[in-house]
């Protein structure tokens, strides 16, 4: 009884390897980040760097960033590379499942990425609304942690089932505060978000171990970039890419070991 117990669990654990698909969003979306870095050259010799400056355009929390040469160029590729990620992504989860015979849901992953697309207009929404308010505009230190409170509880209505419109309001509010905060990285915000949804799903410690990793990386990010040099370079500012996209790269590298 003891062997036929200890077989079962081998072949579920087996079965769970076998449906394992996550090296490749992570690869896809760690490669995109490199290559982004040509965009953040700066639009001149010595640009005024600004750190948290939003105008009434979603892209500027897409990481859109003030200061490039070309602003428009830059959130037009986030915005591809986030709708093409999630794409291409369910369609390889579904090609993994119809190979094994087991197949991952990623309805989760596909509703995660669209809050942090479509929470780039909440932010905006904030912008124009704040000032109209006793509030005013948000300071980047008090958005973040509101931030930071509110989709850590938007995660715990959604494991505890809670009804489906005070999830996502809670999600997409969170998220539009916390990509008006920290409007650099915002893209690899709407990223983490599908990748906590996706983890959870996957029940991988491989993947639960580099999403874990991946928040540090974009808490760092947050805190240290984009970096101040002179004359600024396409390097310095796009640092904010470098730590994000090595944790996705070395995440999906280790993933394909199995796992």
């Amino acid at each position: 009884m003891a062997d036929l117990l200890g077989d079962l669990a081998a072949l579920r654990r087996r079965a769970r390897e076998d449906r394992h698909a996550y090296p490749f969003p992570l690869l896809f979306f760690g490669v995109a980040s490199f290559l982004a870095m040509p965009l953040y050259a700066p639009a001149g010799p010595a640009p005024h760097l600004v750190v948290h400056e939003i105008s009434l355009n979603p892209l500027t929390v897409l990481g859109a960033a003030a200061g490039v040469r070309h602003p428009l160029a830059l959130g037009l590729y986030w915005l591809a590379v986030l709708v093409a990620g999630a794409l291409a992504t369910a369609w390889w989860y579904r090609g993994r499942g119809r190979r094994v015979g087991i197949e991952t849901s990623t309805s989760g992953y596909l509703a995660a990425l669209a809050i942090g697309l479509g929470a780039p207009l909440v932010s905006m929404g904030l912008v124009w609304y704040l000032p109209r308010t006793t509030f005013g505009l948000w300071g980047q230190g008090q958005a973040t942690g509101v931030g930071l409170v509110v989709i850590p509880l938007a995660t715990v209505l959604w494991r505890r089932k809670a009804p489906r419109v005070l999830t996502v309001a809670a999600a997409v509010l969170g998220t539009a505060v916390l990509q008006y905060a920290q409007a650099w990285i915002g893209q690899f915000i709407a990223i983490g978000l599908g990748l906590v949804v996706l983890a959870a799903v996957e029940r991988s410690t491989r993947f639960t171990t580099t999403t874990a990793a991946y928040l540090v990386a974009l808490c760092v990010t947050a805190g240290f970039t984009p970096l101040t040099v002179t004359p600024a370079t396409a390097w310095s500012m796009g640092s904010v890419v470098v730590l994000p996209g090595f944790v996705l790269v070395v995440g999906g590298l280790v993933g394909l070991r199995r796992g």
